[in-house]
């Protein structure tokens, strides 16, 4: 047996965890033999040098040089000195060192040379692709921001969305969506809100509209976002809300291909669970609520069904579980959720010939269910989220000006969960009481045996008010599951024009895109009786009812249902497709790049597109799109530079006449810092440079429905004919939809100024850019009766006009901090910040009574609410409010809430004491902190991220005190609850008195007690990582071997929800979400 097999089996044997398997067998099966060494050619010339940092001139150690077309080959020592022998004077050195450019000489004869090389991030952000461009950044004069697939695979995420947090200037993020695998999408926008309509930005993925929601960091080169009209403009109906731009990672030339393996492993778990009170505090303030209502409603206190000081006291000693017959006490989040293990690989090949490049990545990722006392095998499957990755880039030079490229793209994704939902999960363990069982006990009542054998699994609880059980939902109600493919094609030809004129070129393109899914249900249904909605699993209750669990011990009674069954029915199978997706894509451009005098610098670019998308489903009219776009670019010694970009674009939401539009956007750059006048500065001043935009774009996105300037007929009522119902019913139709055949696209203005400045050799950079937006002819609907057009009563849908303006204005700062302290220790801290604050000029509002109620004039997204003045002092101010008619929803007991009287009329209404409060839900400022350390071969980097100027208004189950569910449950109590008034902390309460019933005034959705400000900083992303010495991996023929430690959504800190026990960026106001999670990764990383 060989030595490899006879380590093979040695490793498998000791059970060496799996995921790092692969990569021992990479490591192993790469140590070259006796047979596979290389040897240097005995003749032949020495050529000796140094090989530097380009940017600190710091010598690098470990790099690796080749002789090209030989095996001759050298690596640098801990001077960045090398030695290398040869074969003849004018041959070629190629340079490789992992996280920097690749970089090849021409010796010509020299036998001593040395090497400034790049840092690969550096170089590619120097290069900026801007979707159908590529410029340098220092001839930029729009307003951009780029990262690198460097940040983007420091988050642990299967959702390229959730690892933009705190990335980016400009970029607005928010995970509202909760962390649930395979549904977990942040909403994202650029420079904040502009819009009551559509405010996402597109997304171009390799020149293509697309999806970029699963694309793997691993693939990704670079992510820009386009934020201003000098970038946005040729994009014309489709960029006004900003673009982001994704470039995947193609083939270089090489003298070798280079692979890359990674594979990690961790856990995620979920965190910022609520923390609802156990049964002790929940019978303390169950007593005193009932009491209040009883005091309300004018009943006798001692007719009371109450639980007893002595089952109170038992509760607070339980262990929850009642072994120890002192009652039950749940915490049904911790019950829920348990942490959960995720995998993620991929491997990579890069590399080519002058001919012909490639780049190809196939990766896989796997994140289990957070669910607990859940068990699918007796349907061969588990609940996980299953991605696959692959791609495949492709460039060939067919002849020195013909050339041609092929992208192929795909994304399947594979989702299986219990037949349930993370929102009836949520809503039951915020209503089901605490001291209520979750099984019930079996004891010795002969009158039960049936129900045990029938059940061997055990018997859940249920009753008639509280019918759906935690371990039903989560083990009993089958499973999901839904399939998902994605695929993308992109074929280019290209030829060099030279022949006409110098630095001419035409491109054609062409896309296609397709997807389809379909969802497999094995899933147990519910029923009905009235508005009641029970589960057909089996629940049982004790004969008695529930009350006998409010006194704890052990029940000997009889079991009865608690639905119509008394075993679990069968589990129902069916399957569904999702409609399927294709987008085909044409494109044709000319482009010009030219520099005269070597100062003159001329490009230009002129390109026609055209799209066809098809619509969901199926038999409707597919989407379709064309344009033309061009770009002209001039500067000057790089010193002067000016733009001029338009788009010209139809859509076909739009009548005739209408359906196109010309967007011009016009942009200047200057680089004073190269002006005879600033030499002086030269010794510490890098750049200064200072940008200037305006251009105009637009928006076809309606509101709802396509074809605007179409009117719809729909059906409606029917009448019969004939007497006593015996004649033909016949069918009628209605006016719906009213056209407007003279509406046409949202547009923007947009200025932009801009400063970037760096200094001290680049230890220091600053890039501030102040905008503002006048959106004006916003696509708006009449329809309501709170707009200036048609009231409901008209019986159909009012037209859509170009009538609303919106105001953005802001603020997007980068600020870069670099350093070092002797030979090994490099830091950088690069803090970013966008602010954003919009206001609305008109929206066809009715013009309103008091000024406060009016939303024009003020920041979309605003809380209209009744503002908290004091809690009702005794039983005389409580009489006196009743008697006044004060408030509107029931009789005033003390401890209620009492609102200001804002018009001054005596009573508190909607339309007269409802004020805006707080900020809008979606940050007005968003930051992020990215700090990254190195130490010889160690590396560690941070990420904290943050939001200020953001509120959320918390209704229901995330903030009330028993709040009511489906018209008879009454949920359960948190913390803050127990800071409720009473007679005894009337001084210091922060709650009303406590309820059991709707009370619409202490837990009213409009109320701004529950206004809570929605701040937070969170560490997002911590990364530590350790690469070997090149001295050790070399000889195992490898290029780099590096081990990592990732964490995310490591800590939060949001003092203005401090007592609610909910995460900033909840997106259901109710709390009915699945948590957002903390995940720690461990993973290697090895390229050869």
């Amino acid at each position: 047996m060989s030595f490899k097999n006879t380590i093979l089996l040695n490793l498998i044997s000791k059970g060496i965890t799996y995921v790092y398997i692969p990569v021992f067998l990479l490591i192993l099966f790469c140590v070259p033999s006796n047979s596979e060494a290389q040897n240097q050619n005995s003749g032949g010339n020495i050529v000796t040098g140094k090989v530097l940092d380009s940017s600190n001139k710091d010598p690098l150690i470990g790099v690796t040089i080749i002789c090209k077309g030989t095996d001759a080959s050298a690596v640098t020592d801990v001077d960045g000195n090398f030695r290398i022998k040869v074969p003849y004077s004018d041959a070629t050195l190629i340079f490789s060192y992992i996280g920097y450019q690749p970089y090849s000489i021409e010796l010509k004869g020299k036998n001593k040379v040395t090497v400034l090389m790049e840092e690969d991030t550096k170089a590619l952000s120097e290069v900026v692709v801007t979707g159908y461009r590529t410029q340098k950044r220092e001839d930029i004069t729009g307003a951009v921001s780029t990262i690198t697939t460097k940040d983007l695979v420091q988050s642990p995420t299967a959702n390229i969305n959730n690892a933009l947090a705190g990335r980016l200037p400009g970029m607005i993020v928010n995970q509202y969506e909760g962390g649930e695998p395979g549904v977990d999408v942040a909403e994202l926008f650029i420079r904040g809100k502009s819009t009551y309509n559509d405010q996402s930005p597109i997304v171009v993925v390799d020149g293509v509209e697309r999806d970029m929601t699963y694309i793997s960091p691993d693939e990704i080169e670079s992510l820009t976002i386009l934020k201003d009209a000098a970038s946005t403009a040729p994009y014309g109906i489709r960029g006004a809300n900003g673009v982001i731009v994704i470039t995947t990672k193609r083939g270089t030339a090489s003298e070798r291909a280079s692979v890359n393996f990674k594979a990690s492993t961790g856990i995620n778990y979920p965190v910022n669970l609520p923390s609802m009170l156990g049964s002790a505090d929940y019978a303390t303030l169950y007593n005193e609520a009932l009491t209040n209502d009883a005091k309300r409603n004018g009943k006798d206190v001692s007719s009371l069904t109450l639980f007893s000081d002595k089952a109170i006291e038992n509760f607070r000693n339980a262990k929850g579980d009642n072994s120890d017959g002192l009652g039950y006490s749940w915490n049904y989040f911790d019950y829920i959720y348990k942490p959960a293990m995720q995998q993620d690989y991929s491997l990579s090949v890069r590399g080519g010939s002058d001919k012909a490049r490639y780049y190809v990545l196939a990766g896989y990722m796997r994140q289990n269910s957070n669910f607990d006392h859940t068990d699918l095998s007796e349907y061969g499957t588990s609940p996980r989220f299953e991605k696959y990755n692959f791609r495949s880039n492709i460039d060939v030079d067919i002849t020195k000006n013909f050339w041609m490229r092929l992208d192929l793209g795909a994304m399947l994704y594979n989702r299986v969960n219990v037949g349930t939902s993370a929102e009836r999960l949520a809503t039951i363990a915020m209503t089901q009481p605490p001291y209520l069982p979750i099984t019930l006990e079996e004891n010795d009542n002969t009158a039960n045996e049936s129900y045990y054998v029938n059940n061997p699994k055990g018997l859940l609880y249920g009753d008639q008010i509280y019918r759906f059980n935690i371990l039903g939902e989560l083990s009993r109600t089958g499973y999901h599951n839904q399939k998902q493919t994605q695929l993308t094609g992109n074929f280019a030809l290209g030829y060099n024009l030279n022949f006409i004129t110098k630095g001419l070129k035409v491109e054609g393109t062409f896309s296609y895109d397709a997807t389809e899914g379909h969802w497999i249900y094995r899933q147990l249904s519910t029923y009905s009786e009235g508005y009641r909605v029970y589960p057909s699993y089996a629940t049982f209750m004790p004969t008695e009812g529930r009350d006998v669990y409010m006194e704890g011990g052990n029940y000997s009674g009889t079991y009865a249902t608690g639905n119509k069954y008394d075993i679990d029915q069968t589990i129902s199978t069916s399957t569904s497709k999702d409609d399927p997706y294709y987008h085909t894509y044409y494109q044709l451009k000319l482009t010009y790049d030219r520099i005269f005098n070597n100062i003159h610098n001329v490009s230009g670019m002129l390109l026609f597109n055209r799209s066809t998308e098809s619509e969901s489903g199926g038999a409707d009219v597919d989407h379709r799109y064309q344009g033309l776009t061009g770009q002209f670019a001039y500067n000057y010694a790089t010193k002067y530079f000016g733009e001029f970009n338009f788009g010209y674009n139809g859509s076909e939401n739009f009548a005739k006449g209408h359906r196109y539009g010309f967007f011009p956007a016009f942009s200047l750059g200057y680089i004073i810092s190269k002006e005879k006048f600033f030499e002086s500065t030269k010794n510490w001043l890098d750049q200064l440079k200072f940008r200037a935009s305006l251009g105009w774009v637009g928006s076809d996105k309606l509101p709802s429905g396509r074809f605007a300037y179409l009117s719809y007929y729909d059906s409606g009522s029917s009448y019969s004919f004939g007497e006593q119902n015996f004649g033909t019913s016949v069918g009628g139709w209605s006016e719906s939809q009213i056209g407007n055949e003279n509406l046409t696209w949202e547009k923007a203005r947009k200025l932009n100024l801009g400063v970037d400045m760096s200094v001290l050799r680049h230890k220091i950079e600053l890039s501030v850019d102040y905008f503002q937006e006048y959106r004006y002819h916003i696509i708006t609907s009449l329809s309501g009766d709170d707009k200036l057009g048609l009231p409901s009563m008209a019986g159909f849908t009012a037209p859509y006009t170009n009538s609303g303006i919106v105001k953005n204005h802001g603020l997007d700062i980068q600020l870069t901090f670099r350093g070092s302290i002797g030979r090994n220790f490099y830091w950088t801290v690069e803090p970013n910040l966008t602010y954003a604050k919009n206001k609305i000029v008109f929206e066809n509002e009715i013009t309103r009574q008091y000024s406060w109620r009016q939303e024009t004039g003020r920041e979309m997204g605003l809380n209209y609410l009744y503002v908290f003045d004091h809690f009702v002092k005794d039983q005389a101010e409580a009489d006196k409010l009743n008697t006044e008619n004060y408030q509107p929803w029931g009789t005033l007991i003390p401890g209620d809430a009492v609102y200001k009287d804002l018009n001054g009329d005596g009573k508190i209404t909607d339309l007269g004491d409802r004020t805006a409060m707080g900020y809008p839900r979606s940050p007005e400022i968003q930051y992020g902190i990215p700090i990254s350390f190195v130490y010889k071969n160690f590396d560690l980097s941070f990420l904290f991220q943050g939001a200020e100027h953001t509120s959320i208004e918390l209704t229901d189950a995330a903030v009330w005190d028993f709040p009511t569910f489906d018209q008879d449950k009454v949920g359960s109590v948190r913390a803050l609850h127990l800071k409720r008034w009473t007679e005894a902390t009337a001084a210091t309460a922060q709650y009303p008195a406590l309820s059991l019933e709707t009370d619409e005034n202490n837990k009213n959705e409009y109320s701004s007690l529950f206004l809570y400000n929605a701040r937070y900083l969170r560490f997002k992303n911590f990364e530590l990582g350790y690469s070997l010495p090149n001295v050790i991996i070399r000889k195992a023929g490898l290029s780099k071997v590096r081990f990592y430690l990732q964490g995310q959504n490591i800590a939060t800190y949001a003092p203005g929800l401090k007592g609610v026990d909910v995460d900033p960026e909840l997106g259901n106001s109710s709390g009915y979400q699945y948590p957002i999670l903390r995940v720690i990764n461990l993973g290697v990383d090895v390229t050869f």
